[in-house]
């Protein structure tokens, strides 16, 4: 059945209406403010994952903006940013994150007909207006997804016993298809996000890897995770998760949700999953504080715990188990995939936007410049990968202010088709 219908009731006054904005029309380097409108069949019915709101019932929109024009061969580059904001599952946590099931127009609406470099949110600056490594991103589309269903970005249930909208799959799914539009041949892609931002991230990829491939375009898709909170107690898992409906979106990327949705090993099947079917000269970088108070804290609640815990002993046991778990996560995806590797730091920071924490840590930007680099999309067509190094994971001690190795040893090295090659040892190619 088709789309018969494309309603936009639902979107404020000073949006341009997704439907109606082509990329080309767009002022250079200019914030401006998108709503996708509400789909429906012929028959009246719901599309699936077509409804994007807030939790509140307040208006969704998505903010981009293009780069600074571009030479008329090059491809266009993309740059996904996911805002974070918290989670709630119930009453008692609806009602302490009330504000955030609304839109943040006032934090949002203050950056509209802005540029990158004057871009600032939080005291934080966006992605698009650095370069990291050899990576300018100020050539990059940047589309910035709002956040304001407090599910993570993956809900897909209108109506709770407590009020709450969680439909934010609507919201990412509706924004990922105006991309689609108007982006048919990306040379490269750049996912990120912050905490609850940070969590979709192997969905994210996983939808957007699968449209190019299944429409024949190579394209070179990377991402940094920055403090992402993808550990899910029994507690949670058992009271919470329900409440959003997740299924929905994990049904769609093919993933056996149902044998997962009780298991403490959902989001470590859910990364391996993706993983398996990524594109292993795709890079994943995933980042975090070995004590993020933030995770602490909704790893505590998803427990069943009271917060602040009554006892300095409770806070202690519950870092403890946050972290072995975290380590864990990190380490199986590390040790399994070459194009997976992870950033600690010391300490109890957690995020904002455009990896402003991380990145004033001595060692995260020539870590972070292999993940984001832009590959070459020719000789990729034509390499062989040859795993020669052990674990790719960098930890910083900030206490010590510690320049970090690169991944130790490289895991990956990329050799084109027809060059010969001589290995003097595990450490060097020499051509």
């Amino acid at each position: 059945m088709s789309v018969h219908d494309i309603s936009h009731e639902y979107c404020d006054a000073d949006a341009l209406l997704a439907e109606n904005t082509n990329i080309t029309a767009l002022p250079y380097d200019e914030f401006v403010k998108i709503c996708p409108g509400q789909l429906k069949y012929e028959d009246g019915s719901n599309v699936p994952l077509g409804q994007p709101r807030c939790g509140d019932g307040t208006n969704f929109s998505f903010l981009a903006s293009r780069p600074r024009q571009k030479k008329i061969a090059e491809r266009d580059k993309i740059l996904i940013e996911f805002s974070g904001g918290g989670a709630c599952w119930d009453e008692v946590s609806c009602s302490l994150q009330k504000a955030w099931l609304s839109f943040p127009q006032e934090m949002f609406d203050s950056v509209i007909g802005t540029s990158c470099a004057d871009f600032s949110l939080s005291d934080s600056t966006m992605l698009c207006g650095k370069n990291i490594g050899d990576t300018d991103f100020s050539e990059y589309t940047t589309v910035l997804v709002p956040y304001c269903t407090q599910d993570v970005h993956l809900g897909d249930e209108p109506e709770t016993d407590y009020g709450a909208r969680h439909v934010g799959a609507h919201n990412l799914m509706r924004t990922l298809q105006w991309i689609f539009a108007n982006f048919p041949d990306p040379s490269h892609v750049f996912i990120t996000g912050c905490s609850a931002g940070a969590t979709p991230f192997p969905v994210v990829y996983y939808i957007i890897n699968s449209y190019y491939m299944e429409n024949g375009k190579d394209v070179v898709i990377n991402g940094i995770a920055d403090s992402p909170v993808f550990i899910t107690p029994s507690y949670f898992l058992e009271n919470g998760i329900q409440h959003w409906n997740v299924g929905k979106i994990m049904d769609s990327i093919g993933f056996d949700f149902e044998t997962y949705k009780n298991d403490e090993s959902f989001p470590n099947a859910v990364m391996e999953y993706v993983l398996q079917k990524s594109k292993k000269t795709d890079q994943w970088g995933y980042v975090t504080h070995n004590a993020d108070a933030v995770s602490l804290f909704y790893y505590s609640f998803m427990s069943g715990g009271s917060f602040p815990p009554r006892r300095r002993r409770n806070n202690e046991d519950i870092q403890s188990q946050w972290w072995i778990k975290m380590e864990d996560s990190l380490s199986l995806a590390t040790n399994e995939h070459d194009n997976f590797h992870s950033f600690v730091i010391d300490g109890s920071d957690h995020c904002t936007f455009g990896l402003n924490v991380p990145i004033q840590y001595e060692g995260f930007v020539e870590w972070a410049s292999k993940i984001v680099q832009e590959q070459d999309l020719t000789s990729l067509n034509n390499t062989v990968f040859f795993d020669i190094g052990p674990s790719n994971t960098t930890t910083l001690n900030s206490t010590q202010n510690a320049t970090p190795g690169m991944w130790g040893t490289p895991k990956l090295w990329y050799l084109s088709l027809g060059d010969i090659f001589t290995f003097t040892d595990c450490e060097e190619l020499t051509p």
